[in-house]
């Protein structure tokens, strides 16, 4: 073998580009997929395949990784190298080969132990001869190794914050999509219609006013990867109905893969699936290509399905607040649902009688404040945990509403929508957006 490998070249040079960044690599990076690949196809060049029977059991860089304990029993191996290992393979996101060797090379770029795993190999040389061609790897052969394991060395300098959750395509695919976790309401329906698929869970619709489909949280093509922290990755049918029903009264907790990437793009691994979605349900919209998202949003008002992974314009301390009109408040009754919130706007704006009145709406860390825009009094105050929705009507942006209870929205009986106007119809949506990350920054109990 030549003294240098073009692996080899490639690496370092990927390297040498995460270190000049000086920055926290995240999975928005491209450059993290790009050196995750080229890892990877350093591990398999010249990987030999020991126990395959007849070439029918493939084995992969996982399975000496994995078996390495059994041969450093007597060494002390790095904790964090246990931990990593024992994540991967009690993970129900990963059940290939490949995908559980994925997910442990990420689990390495976090935990600082990239290099820990070549260098437990290396000590025992049966070992690295047993798994690897000397006359064809990079891992087995004299000089190359060393330059692999400094090249390595100099990646645990880097800090890398990944989202390990977001491994249920790992199996298939080295491309990281867009994965959202989002805390709802509670509700005995979410207003989502859903089709198995090729052991996914895809939603194939997503009805109008849900709690689902308040701010285009969840849209048709999305794939519901946990509900309430259970893995759907296989989920039998029924499954969504069963966890719904036992964890009534609760906030629903829920992670999806978005159908789009960052860059707008459908996310390829959903492709088929999708075409095998429009024949099973008619009503399908199909999602297109769009536009990346490119307007940074303040801190205060970013929802989750903004965040895309880097410093926002600017962090405020403390509280936000908005001149706004509170124009009235209507009862809305025993439910506090998303679905109220046009109706309520649309019934005080049509009042021949209303009286709006100029207050100061603060956005506080758990509250949501109206004070006396001359005096600074408060007059009206809520906590998060007693919001049930909010939103506003699409014919009339300006103004924006929220449903509170008379107590903690889980258990509350009586619910008061409070209809408000602002200056502009960007305000009211950052508004909305501040009140909506207020769900996620607040402690529930029920």
């Amino acid at each position: 073998m030549a003294l240098r490998d073009p692996l080899l070249t490639e690496l370092k040079g990927i390297i040498l580009s995460l270190k000049n960044e000086k920055q926290i690599m995240k999975d928005c990076n491209p450059k993290v997929q790009l050196f995750c690949e080229t890892l990877e196809k350093i591990y398999r060049k010249g990987l030999k395949q020991p126990g395959s029977i007849f070439g029918l059991i493939r084995r992969d860089y996982w399975c000496w990784i994995e078996a390495l304990p059994h041969y450093t029993w007597n060494d002390k191996i790095n904790p964090l190298f246990s931990l990593a290992l024992e994540t991967c393979q009690n993970s129900s996101k990963v059940r290939t080969h490949q995908g559980k060797g994925r997910c442990f090379l990420r689990l390495s770029l976090m935990k600082k132990i990239i290099n820990v795993p070549i260098s437990q190999l290396l000590k025992n040389p049966k070992l690295t001869e047993y798994w690897y061609d000397p006359s064809t790897s990079i891992i087995a052969n004299e000089l190359l190794k060393e330059s692999l394991m400094s090249m390595l060395f100099l990646v645990t300098d880097i800090d890398f914050e990944l989202n390990i959750k977001n491994a249920s395509f790992l199996d298939e695919t080295w491309q990281i999509p867009v994965y959202k976790h989002y805390e709802l309401v509670p509700c005995r329906d979410l207003g989502i219609i859903v089709r198995h698929i090729k052991n996914r869970i895809m939603l194939a619709d997503v009805k109008p006013g849900s709690v689902a489909g308040e701010d285009d949280k969840l849209e048709p093509g999305d794939i519901i990867d946990e509900l309430f922290g259970e893995s759907m990755y296989g989920a039998s049918k029924g499954k969504i109905s069963k966890l719904m029903c036992d964890h009534e009264g609760w906030p629903i907790y829920i992670s999806v893969v978005k159908c789009h990437l960052l860059n707008g793009k459908i996310f390829s691994p959903i492709h088929e699936r999708l075409a095998v979605l429009r024949k099973e349900y008619a009503n399908f919209k199909e999602p297109k290509e769009r536009e990346p998202i490119k307007k940074k949003i303040p801190s205060h008002a970013q929802l989750p399905r903004d965040a895309l992974d880097e410093v926002p314009i600017s962090s405020p301390e403390g509280s936000a607040g908005y001149r706004v009109k509170y124009i009235d408040k209507v009862h809305v009754g025993k439910e506090g649902g998303v679905n109220l919130i046009e109706g309520s706007i649309n019934s005080v704006i049509k009042q021949k009688e209303i009286n709006p009145k100029d207050v100061w709406l603060e956005l506080a860390e758990t509250d949501i404040i109206i004070k006396n825009l001359e005096t600074r009094n408060t007059e009206l105050k809520h906590s998060y945990t007693e919001i049930s929705s909010c939103g506003r009507r699409t014919d009339a942006l300006t103004y924006f509403a929220y449903i509170a209870g008379d107590t903690t929205c889980t258990i509350s009986k009586s619910f008061v929508c409070y209809v408000f106007k602002s200056q502009t119809e960007e305000e009211a949506k950052i508004i909305l957006c501040s009140i909506a990350q207020g769900f996620g920054r607040t402690t529930w109990f029920v």
